[in-house]
């Protein structure tokens, strides 16, 4: 007699939202790879920012505080491409959720949420892929990498930072009325960018400022890189990033959860 094996319910749904999740991931990723402006603006302007800061303000940054200013920037520019690069993808969200594309979405078997996990998804690789880059740039201006983990640790950080943000931008890309509206997160994005240890350290700072840059996500996360890199101070450590990225995304996940369900 022969048997015939029979994969279970639970597995088939599985593998159903895996390859729903894969799907919406893959058609995120080939769009943004036919628009060469969304490339440029991703991948090109954080190398290309680097290159600009440490240019104008590198000489002056380490006879301020003896150290390197690539140390800090790079770091600084794997942080903020994913930044930016999200900030535009949730204008593009809320254009595509316009067109009506989500509602033909709803039509489809599969998880509500898997167009927008897909999207996440991308969003980290499209982050990794672009922490690459400004590493491999980095290297060659004298960023120091000391130990065997150092990349693999810069690159699984900058993931997280990839992570963090796109859970919450593509949350703004869910709920907000008009593209020009996800703007709104611009201020606070900037403050992050320049408020933080990533230019200096924060006793560089006046002393109005220096609660804001400690406080400042975006220094703990470049601390944390270093410590990865070998090059932080003495009682550097990676758990405060852990945190406000765990954290972050984690939030971001429940908030981009309950709008899927409410656009079913």
């Amino acid at each position: 007699m022969s048997s015939t094996t029979h994969t279970p319910p639970s597995q088939r749904a599985s593998a159903s939202v895996i390859g729903a999740i894969a799907l919406h991931a893959g058609r995120t990723l080939r769009g943004w790879s036919r628009t060469p402006a969304i490339l440029v603006q991703s991948l090109g302007m954080p190398v290309a920012m680097l290159l600009i800061i440490a240019f104008m303000f590198g000489n002056a940054v380490e006879m301020a505080t003896g150290r390197p200013a690539v140390q800090g920037l790079v770091p600084l520019m794997i942080c903020t491409g994913p930044m930016f690069a999200g900030a535009t993808s949730a204008a593009g969200l809320v254009t595509e959720r316009q067109e009506g594309l989500f509602t033909r979405f709803r039509t489809l078997p599969g998880v509500a949420v898997s167009p927008l996990v897909g999207r996440v998804l991308a969003e980290v690789a499209r982050g990794t892929v672009g922490a690459a880059l400004i590493l491999v740039t980095g290297l060659f201006m004298g960023y120091r990498l000391e130990g065997p983990l150092a990349v693999p640790g810069i690159l699984a950080l900058a993931a997280l930072v990839a992570l963090a943000f796109s859970c919450f931008l593509t949350w703004v890309g869910m709920v907000a009325r008009t593209p020009e509206a996800t703007v709104a997160a611009l201020p606070a994005m900037m403050i992050m960018m320049f408020c933080n240890s990533g230019f200096m350290p924060d006793d560089g700072f006046p002393s109005y400022m220096q609660s804001i840059v400690r406080i400042n996500p975006l220094s703990t996360v470049v601390e944390a890189m270093n410590v990865c890199a070998g090059t932080a101070g003495a009682g550097s450590s990676v758990v405060p990033a852990l945190l406000w990225l765990v954290g972050a995304a984690a939030v971001g996940t429940l908030l981009l959860a309950a709008t899927a369900r409410r656009h079913r």
